[in-house]
Protein backbone atom coordinates (compact mmCIF):
# COMPACT_ATOMS: atom_id res chain seq x y z
CA UNK A 1 0.00 0.00 0.00
CA UNK A 2 2.85 2.18 0.60
CA UNK A 3 4.39 1.48 -2.63
CA UNK A 4 0.91 2.32 -4.23
CA UNK A 5 0.99 5.68 -2.06
CA UNK A 6 3.87 7.19 -3.74
CA UNK A 7 3.17 6.52 -7.12
CA UNK A 8 0.42 8.10 -6.57
CA UNK A 9 2.30 11.36 -5.25
CA UNK A 10 4.59 11.00 -8.35
CA UNK A 11 2.54 10.86 -10.73
CA UNK A 12 0.66 13.49 -9.09
CA UNK A 13 3.59 16.24 -9.18
CA UNK A 14 4.66 14.61 -12.79
CA UNK A 15 1.06 15.86 -13.90
CA UNK A 16 1.37 19.01 -11.95
CA UNK A 17 4.50 20.28 -13.76
CA UNK A 18 3.14 19.40 -17.21
CA UNK A 19 0.26 21.53 -16.69
CA UNK A 20 2.00 24.08 -15.16
CA UNK A 21 4.48 24.22 -18.38
CA UNK A 22 1.47 24.42 -21.13
CA UNK A 23 0.48 27.26 -18.89
CA UNK A 24 3.93 29.22 -19.25
CA UNK A 25 4.08 28.58 -22.68
CA UNK A 26 0.95 29.36 -23.67
CA UNK A 27 1.54 33.28 -22.28
CA UNK A 28 5.03 33.96 -23.23
CA UNK A 29 6.12 32.61 -27.00
CA UNK A 30 9.07 31.27 -27.01
CA UNK A 31 12.08 33.37 -28.24
CA UNK A 32 14.23 32.43 -31.22
CA UNK A 33 17.47 33.22 -31.15
CA UNK A 34 18.21 36.02 -33.96
CA UNK A 35 20.81 34.96 -36.62
CA UNK A 36 23.57 36.35 -37.22
CA UNK A 37 24.86 39.01 -39.58
CA UNK A 38 26.03 38.33 -42.60
CA UNK A 39 26.36 34.48 -41.95
CA UNK A 40 26.88 32.33 -44.83
CA UNK A 41 25.19 29.08 -44.76
CA UNK A 42 26.61 26.56 -46.93
CA UNK A 43 24.42 23.41 -48.14
CA UNK A 44 26.14 19.82 -47.38
CA UNK A 45 28.10 19.21 -50.22
CA UNK A 46 30.01 16.25 -51.41
CA UNK A 47 32.43 18.28 -53.76
CA UNK A 48 36.23 17.72 -53.41
CA UNK A 49 36.32 21.56 -52.37
CA UNK A 50 34.50 24.94 -51.31
CA UNK A 51 36.28 28.38 -51.05
CA UNK A 52 35.28 30.45 -48.05
CA UNK A 53 38.19 33.63 -48.65
CA UNK A 54 36.86 35.87 -50.40
CA UNK A 55 39.29 37.18 -53.47
CA UNK A 56 37.03 35.80 -55.94
CA UNK A 57 33.37 33.77 -55.26
CA UNK A 58 32.26 30.98 -54.06
CA UNK A 59 32.11 27.79 -55.90
CA UNK A 60 28.95 26.08 -55.83
CA UNK A 61 28.10 22.03 -55.48
CA UNK A 62 28.75 19.72 -58.82
CA UNK A 63 25.81 17.92 -58.76
CA UNK A 64 26.80 15.16 -60.45
CA UNK A 65 26.76 11.56 -59.52
CA UNK A 66 30.96 10.17 -59.97
CA UNK A 67 29.33 6.50 -60.04
CA UNK A 68 28.46 8.01 -63.84
CA UNK A 69 30.66 8.41 -66.85
CA UNK A 70 29.97 11.93 -67.57
CA UNK A 71 32.50 13.54 -69.14
CA UNK A 72 33.43 17.26 -69.77
CA UNK A 73 33.69 18.54 -73.17
CA UNK A 74 36.71 20.67 -72.61
CA UNK A 75 38.38 18.58 -70.16
CA UNK A 76 37.65 14.98 -70.95
CA UNK A 77 37.27 14.11 -67.01
CA UNK A 78 34.79 12.81 -65.15
CA UNK A 79 34.29 13.69 -61.66
CA UNK A 80 35.35 10.01 -60.49
CA UNK A 81 38.67 10.73 -62.97
CA UNK A 82 39.60 14.15 -60.48
CA UNK A 83 38.92 12.06 -57.76
CA UNK A 84 41.72 9.88 -58.26
CA UNK A 85 43.87 13.24 -57.18
CA UNK A 86 42.69 14.29 -54.39
CA UNK A 87 43.78 17.46 -52.64
CA UNK A 88 45.57 19.54 -55.67
CA UNK A 89 44.01 22.03 -57.59
CA UNK A 90 45.41 23.56 -60.59
CA UNK A 91 44.65 27.36 -60.93
CA UNK A 92 44.94 30.15 -63.39
CA UNK A 93 43.85 33.27 -64.28
CA UNK A 94 42.47 35.60 -67.40
CA UNK A 95 40.89 38.69 -68.38
CA UNK A 96 38.52 38.77 -72.16
CA UNK A 97 42.12 39.40 -74.30
CA UNK A 98 43.31 35.66 -73.21
CA UNK A 99 40.72 34.35 -72.93
CA UNK A 100 41.52 31.90 -75.94
CA UNK A 101 44.95 31.31 -74.83
CA UNK A 102 43.63 29.87 -71.60
CA UNK A 103 41.10 27.43 -73.40
CA UNK A 104 44.09 26.73 -75.60
CA UNK A 105 46.33 25.90 -72.71
CA UNK A 106 43.17 23.35 -71.35
CA UNK A 107 42.91 21.69 -74.49
CA UNK A 108 46.71 20.50 -74.56
CA UNK A 109 45.76 19.70 -70.49
CA UNK A 110 42.99 17.78 -72.25
CA UNK A 111 45.45 16.37 -75.29
CA UNK A 112 47.92 15.00 -72.84
CA UNK A 113 45.64 13.44 -70.74
CA UNK A 114 45.71 15.22 -67.10
CA UNK A 115 42.48 14.96 -65.31
CA UNK A 116 42.81 17.42 -62.70
CA UNK A 117 40.55 19.98 -60.43
CA UNK A 118 40.78 23.45 -62.17
CA UNK A 119 39.81 26.76 -61.63
CA UNK A 120 39.74 29.97 -63.23
CA UNK A 121 39.83 33.10 -62.10
CA UNK A 122 37.41 35.52 -64.38
CA UNK A 123 39.05 39.37 -64.23
CA UNK A 124 36.31 40.54 -65.56
CA UNK A 125 32.13 39.87 -66.18
CA UNK A 126 32.53 38.94 -70.01
CA UNK A 127 35.47 36.94 -69.59
CA UNK A 128 33.76 35.13 -67.23
CA UNK A 129 30.67 34.78 -69.12
CA UNK A 130 32.70 33.48 -71.81
CA UNK A 131 34.45 30.65 -70.29
CA UNK A 132 31.42 29.39 -68.51
CA UNK A 133 29.86 28.81 -72.07
CA UNK A 134 32.49 26.34 -72.64
CA UNK A 135 33.15 24.78 -69.73
CA UNK A 136 29.31 24.50 -68.42
CA UNK A 137 28.97 21.12 -67.15
CA UNK A 138 32.76 20.21 -67.05
CA UNK A 139 33.24 18.14 -63.86
CA UNK A 140 36.98 19.08 -63.80
CA UNK A 141 36.41 22.66 -64.68
CA UNK A 142 35.19 25.87 -62.30
CA UNK A 143 35.19 29.15 -63.60
CA UNK A 144 34.71 31.60 -60.65
CA UNK A 145 34.85 35.31 -61.44
CA UNK A 146 37.15 37.87 -58.92
CA UNK A 147 35.48 39.69 -55.71
CA UNK A 148 39.04 42.19 -55.84
CA UNK A 149 38.09 44.40 -58.19
CA UNK A 150 37.12 43.59 -62.29
CA UNK A 151 39.85 44.52 -64.39
CA UNK A 152 39.53 45.75 -68.29
CA UNK A 153 38.55 43.38 -70.81
CA UNK A 154 41.47 44.07 -73.00
CA UNK A 155 45.14 43.66 -73.11
CA UNK A 156 47.19 47.03 -71.85
CA UNK A 157 50.48 48.02 -72.71
CA UNK A 158 53.35 47.44 -69.31
CA UNK A 159 53.48 51.21 -69.58
CA UNK A 160 49.89 50.82 -67.88
CA UNK A 161 51.05 49.07 -64.38
CA UNK A 162 47.73 49.36 -62.93
CA UNK A 163 46.37 47.15 -64.81
CA UNK A 164 49.22 44.89 -67.08
CA UNK A 165 50.68 44.24 -63.42
CA UNK A 166 47.57 44.63 -61.42
CA UNK A 167 46.24 41.28 -63.23
CA UNK A 168 49.21 39.30 -62.56
CA UNK A 169 49.59 40.61 -58.55
CA UNK A 170 46.34 39.50 -57.40
CA UNK A 171 47.12 35.67 -58.23
CA UNK A 172 49.03 35.38 -54.89
CA UNK A 173 45.82 36.10 -52.57
CA UNK A 174 43.71 33.71 -55.23
CA UNK A 175 46.15 30.69 -54.33
CA UNK A 176 46.49 31.45 -50.60
CA UNK A 177 43.08 31.28 -50.35
CA UNK A 178 43.20 27.00 -51.26
CA UNK A 179 46.55 26.59 -49.90
CA UNK A 180 45.12 27.93 -46.17
CA UNK A 181 42.60 25.11 -46.96
CA UNK A 182 45.22 22.40 -46.99
CA UNK A 183 45.13 22.07 -50.77
CA UNK A 184 48.32 21.70 -52.67
CA UNK A 185 48.23 23.99 -55.90
CA UNK A 186 49.78 24.46 -58.99
CA UNK A 187 49.64 27.81 -60.31
CA UNK A 188 50.31 28.65 -64.33
CA UNK A 189 49.95 31.33 -66.45
CA UNK A 190 47.55 30.63 -69.26
CA UNK A 191 49.90 30.93 -72.17
CA UNK A 192 51.17 27.33 -71.45
CA UNK A 193 51.23 24.43 -73.28
CA UNK A 194 51.65 21.27 -72.06
CA UNK A 195 52.88 17.74 -73.99
CA UNK A 196 53.18 15.84 -70.41
CA UNK A 197 51.83 14.94 -67.48
CA UNK A 198 53.88 17.55 -65.34
CA UNK A 199 52.85 16.26 -61.70
CA UNK A 200 55.42 13.41 -61.44
CA UNK A 201 57.89 15.86 -61.04
CA UNK A 202 56.17 17.84 -58.14
CA UNK A 203 57.30 15.14 -55.60
CA UNK A 204 59.82 15.22 -52.78
CA UNK A 205 60.03 17.03 -49.32
CA UNK A 206 60.11 20.76 -50.96
CA UNK A 207 57.66 23.77 -50.25
CA UNK A 208 57.72 24.78 -53.98
CA UNK A 209 58.52 23.49 -57.44
CA UNK A 210 59.80 26.56 -58.90
CA UNK A 211 61.96 27.40 -62.61
CA UNK A 212 64.62 29.33 -62.65
CA UNK A 213 65.16 32.52 -64.87
CA UNK A 214 68.78 32.63 -64.81
CA UNK A 215 71.31 30.05 -65.38
CA UNK A 216 73.04 29.14 -62.05
CA UNK A 217 71.76 26.36 -59.60
CA UNK A 218 72.49 28.28 -56.98
CA UNK A 219 69.00 28.92 -55.51
CA UNK A 220 70.17 32.12 -53.94
CA UNK A 221 71.59 33.37 -56.98
CA UNK A 222 68.53 32.38 -59.22
CA UNK A 223 65.74 34.55 -60.15
CA UNK A 224 62.09 32.27 -60.14
CA UNK A 225 59.14 32.59 -62.65
CA UNK A 226 56.03 33.29 -60.37
CA UNK A 227 54.01 32.28 -63.64
CA UNK A 228 54.40 28.52 -63.42
CA UNK A 229 54.70 27.21 -59.70
CA UNK A 230 53.79 24.69 -57.49
CA UNK A 231 52.94 24.86 -54.07
CA UNK A 232 52.66 22.72 -50.98
CA UNK A 233 50.45 23.89 -48.09
CA UNK A 234 53.62 23.60 -45.68
CA UNK A 235 53.67 26.42 -42.61
CA UNK A 236 56.96 27.90 -44.49
CA UNK A 237 54.84 27.95 -47.36
CA UNK A 238 51.65 29.93 -45.85
CA UNK A 239 53.70 32.29 -44.35
CA UNK A 240 55.50 33.10 -47.31
CA UNK A 241 52.97 33.74 -49.68
CA UNK A 242 51.40 35.66 -46.20
CA UNK A 243 53.61 38.02 -46.71
CA UNK A 244 53.98 38.21 -50.34
CA UNK A 245 50.03 38.63 -50.60
CA UNK A 246 50.85 41.08 -47.76
CA UNK A 247 53.36 43.46 -49.21
CA UNK A 248 51.46 43.72 -53.07
CA UNK A 249 48.63 44.69 -50.99
CA UNK A 250 50.90 47.79 -48.91
CA UNK A 251 52.34 48.55 -52.50
CA UNK A 252 48.90 49.13 -54.22
CA UNK A 253 47.70 50.96 -51.37
CA UNK A 254 51.08 53.25 -52.33
CA UNK A 255 50.04 53.25 -55.85
CA UNK A 256 53.17 51.11 -56.75
CA UNK A 257 52.78 48.03 -59.17
CA UNK A 258 56.03 46.30 -58.57
CA UNK A 259 55.50 42.91 -60.22
CA UNK A 260 54.59 39.88 -58.37
CA UNK A 261 57.88 38.07 -59.25
CA UNK A 262 59.98 40.55 -58.54
CA UNK A 263 58.42 40.57 -54.97
CA UNK A 264 58.66 36.83 -54.39
CA UNK A 265 62.50 36.83 -55.45
CA UNK A 266 63.80 39.51 -53.27
CA UNK A 267 61.54 37.35 -50.31
CA UNK A 268 63.22 34.05 -51.60
CA UNK A 269 66.85 35.64 -51.64
CA UNK A 270 66.08 37.52 -48.15
CA UNK A 271 64.81 33.81 -46.47
CA UNK A 272 61.84 36.43 -45.35
CA UNK A 273 59.45 35.73 -44.01
CA UNK A 274 60.94 32.26 -43.84
CA UNK A 275 63.20 29.95 -45.45
CA UNK A 276 61.90 28.48 -48.30
CA UNK A 277 62.90 24.87 -49.11
CA UNK A 278 62.82 24.76 -53.27
CA UNK A 279 63.10 21.92 -56.04
CA UNK A 280 64.56 23.75 -59.51
CA UNK A 281 62.88 22.38 -62.26
CA UNK A 282 64.89 21.10 -65.19
CA UNK A 283 65.09 24.32 -67.67
CA UNK A 284 65.03 21.88 -70.71
CA UNK A 285 61.73 20.50 -69.53
CA UNK A 286 60.34 23.00 -68.43
CA UNK A 287 61.36 25.88 -71.48
CA UNK A 288 60.33 29.57 -71.87
CA UNK A 289 59.03 30.95 -75.18
CA UNK A 290 61.71 32.40 -76.84
CA UNK A 291 64.34 29.06 -76.01
CA UNK A 292 61.74 26.68 -76.90
CA UNK A 293 60.97 28.26 -80.51
CA UNK A 294 64.12 28.32 -81.61
CA UNK A 295 64.60 26.33 -84.47
CA UNK A 296 68.35 25.15 -83.15
CA UNK A 297 66.58 24.44 -79.66
CA UNK A 298 63.93 22.49 -81.13
CA UNK A 299 67.02 20.12 -83.49
CA UNK A 300 67.98 18.76 -80.01
CA UNK A 301 65.11 16.80 -79.48
CA UNK A 302 64.43 17.81 -76.00
CA UNK A 303 61.48 15.95 -74.10
CA UNK A 304 59.63 18.81 -73.00
CA UNK A 305 56.97 18.72 -70.67
CA UNK A 306 55.00 21.99 -70.26
CA UNK A 307 56.49 24.80 -72.37
CA UNK A 308 55.92 28.50 -70.71
CA UNK A 309 55.41 31.47 -73.56
CA UNK A 310 56.87 33.84 -70.75
CA UNK A 311 58.91 36.80 -72.64
CA UNK A 312 56.85 36.50 -75.81
CA UNK A 313 55.53 39.58 -75.50
CA UNK A 314 51.89 40.54 -76.41
CA UNK A 315 48.76 38.38 -77.24
CA UNK A 316 49.54 38.82 -81.14
CA UNK A 317 52.68 37.59 -81.06
CA UNK A 318 52.52 34.38 -78.77
CA UNK A 319 49.38 33.60 -81.04
CA UNK A 320 51.70 33.68 -84.02
CA UNK A 321 54.16 31.48 -82.21
CA UNK A 322 51.35 29.01 -81.06
CA UNK A 323 50.25 28.69 -84.75
CA UNK A 324 53.38 28.80 -86.53
CA UNK A 325 54.48 25.24 -84.70
CA UNK A 326 50.91 23.83 -84.45
CA UNK A 327 50.17 24.52 -81.17
CA UNK A 328 47.23 26.47 -81.37
CA UNK A 329 44.61 23.77 -80.78
CA UNK A 330 40.86 26.34 -80.25
CA UNK A 331 38.82 28.70 -82.18
CA UNK A 332 37.87 31.02 -80.05
CA UNK A 333 35.07 33.85 -80.93
CA UNK A 334 35.13 36.71 -78.20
Amino acid sequence: MAAEHVFKVLFFIQSAAFILFIINNSQSPPVMPKPAKNLTVQKPCDCEISYTREVFQTASALKIDDTEDIRGALSNCSLADVKKRPGVVMMTTTNLAYVDVALNMLASVKRVGVCINTTIIAEDNKAYSLLKNYTTGDPAIHVQITNSGEMDTIEHKRTHSSQYYGIMNKRQAYFLSLLEKGFEVLFTDSDTFWFRDPFPYFKGDFDMFLRGTTPTRIIKRTDFCAGFIYLKPTTATIQFVKTWTQVMDNNKKKGSYTPDQIVMNRLLKADRPVHINIKMLESDLFPWGPTFFNPSWQKENHSTVVMHASSIRGHPAKLKKFKEFGMWLVSVTK
